[in-house]
This record gives C-alpha cells, sequence and structure tokens, in this order.
C-alpha cells in the first residue's frame, strides 16, 4: 500500500511539472533587437555613498575609516573642505596691566579658530605671561586672565572648551630678559601651544 501512495505521488508530481511545462511555452515570434537592455541605475548604493555627516561639529563623510571633511556639490560630485594651515603666530600680545584682548590678538585668533575647527581633534594649551613688574601672586593672576581671555575668546567663537586648557607662568618664561617697553611688550602676551 505504501508502494502504491509512492507510486501515485510522484505520477501527480510529474504531471504537474509537465503541465507547468506546456503553459510556460510561448507560442508566437520572438522579437530580435539591436538595442542594447536598460540598466537600471544602483539608486540605493549611489545615495548611500554621497550621505554626509557631521563628527565633531564639522561635516564630512568617512572613507574607508578616514574622515574626509567636505560636501557634495550641487552636480553630484565631492568637494573637500579647504584646508587650514595652522598660524604661524602663536602668541598673542596685551597692554600693561590689561586681559582685553585687542584687534590685532584678534586676528591671530581668528586664523586659529579656523584651524582648530578644520582639525578637530587638535587640542591646545593657552599659556598666559607677565613681564616682570608686579608681584609674583600678582603676574600669575594677570597670567591667568590672559590665558582666559584668548580660551574664552576662541570658545565664542565655535571650538569646543574641552579642548583647550590654560595655564599661567607669570613672569617666569619671559622672552626677553631686559628692561624698558619694548622688552615688557614682548613678555606680555598669551602663547598658543599645540598639545
Amino acid at each position: 500500500m505504501d508502494s502504491t501512495r509512492s507510486t501515485k505521488q510522484i505520477l501527480m508530481v510529474a504531471m504537474a511539472a509537465a503541465a507547468l511545462l506546456f503553459v510556460g511555452c510561448a507560442k508566437g515570434k520572438v522579437e530580435v533587437t539591436s538595442e542594447k537592455p536598460v540598466v537600471a541605475e544602483p539608486v540605493v548604493q549611489e545615495q548611500a555613498a554621497k550621505t554626509t555627516a557631521v563628527y565633531k561639529g564639522q561635516t564630512g563623510r568617512w572613507d574607508n575609516g578616514k574622515w574626509l571633511p567636505g560636501h557634495w556639490d550641487s552636480d553630484g560630485s565631492w568637494v573637500d573642505a579647504p584646508v587650514v594651515t595652522k598660524p604661524s603666530n602663536n602668541g598673542v600680545y596685551f597692554a600693561f596691566d590689561s586681559a582685553v584682548l585687542e584687534s590685532a590678538g584678534q586676528a591671530t585668533l581668528d586664523g586659529y579658530v579656523a584651524w582648530l575647527n578644520a582639525n578637530v581633534d587638535e587640542k591646545i594649551t593657552v599659556e598666559g605671561n607677565c613681564d616682570e613688574r608686579g608681584s609674583r601672586e600678582y603676574n600669575l593672576a594677570l597670567g591667568q586672565r590672559r590665558a582666559d581671555s584668548v580660551r574664552d575668546f576662541m570658545v565664542a567663537n565655535g571650538v569646543s572648551a574641552d579642548r583647550i586648557d590654560t595655564v599661567s607662568f607669570g613672569e617666569e618664561r619671559a622672552v626677553c630678559k631686559g628692561t624698558g617697553e619694548a622688552c615688557w611688550a614682548q613678555n606680555r602676551r598669551g602663547d598658543i601651544v599645540s598639545r
């Protein structure tokens, strides 16, 4: 009885396959054209390749594990962010007994802000310095106010505060050891040092 049942099942499957074969065959002519077949564009892959992201406040994209700052242009091409070089002047100078940034100092800091915003992994230390006039304690406090003034300017212009350390050296790191206003002016500064 089992062999009869197996035989019937085999016959049923064979008949179904034959029916599908006859129904599936087309009657009529097959046209051959010389046109090339239309291949759909890989839209999903293209869109995935042209995504941008924001990493540490900077627009760009990841390419093989490397962060590339920039954006997609309207024509679909990638435009790298301009390379911003580190300013060559690393000092900001202050007036006597002051921690107020002057216009020349702000111009220097604008360059550092652009550089830091373009190089999101860079961190700096601002070193506040003073001339020899005043007590050691007073100059350490004034040097700290100068360093804080530089940091505050950068933070107000988009640099994350956690990327900027400040320290005061007071009068301990004089670049000019003489006396007189020309020498003292060189020592009233905030130095920017990469770390």
